[in-house]
């Protein structure tokens, strides 16, 4: 994961937005949730147990903060 500043081609306006690539290079970009407001790196990585992405019903992603009812990981 890379966090990397843009810029809005329709509004000119800059964001912040954090980018996973896999390994064939294709890249996914995931905003910061209006709520939390964009996070260093350094943030991110003393956060990382209380960060989760979400899919939006637009398909895209947000990076936000876990809630208390949130899914638990189940290893099968």
């Amino acid at each position: 994961m890379q966090v990397g500043a843009f810029v809005n081609k329709e509004t000119n306006e800059e964001f912040t937005s954090c980018i996973f690539t896999d390994a064939s290079g294709d890249r996914c970009f995931v905003a910061f949730s209006s709520k939390m407001g964009p996070l260093s790196p350094k943030q991110i990585a003393e956060m990382k147990d209380d960060l989760q992405v979400v899919e939006l019903e637009s398909g895209n992603y947000v990076l936000c903060k876990r809630s208390a009812n949130s899914w638990e990981d189940v290893e099968l």
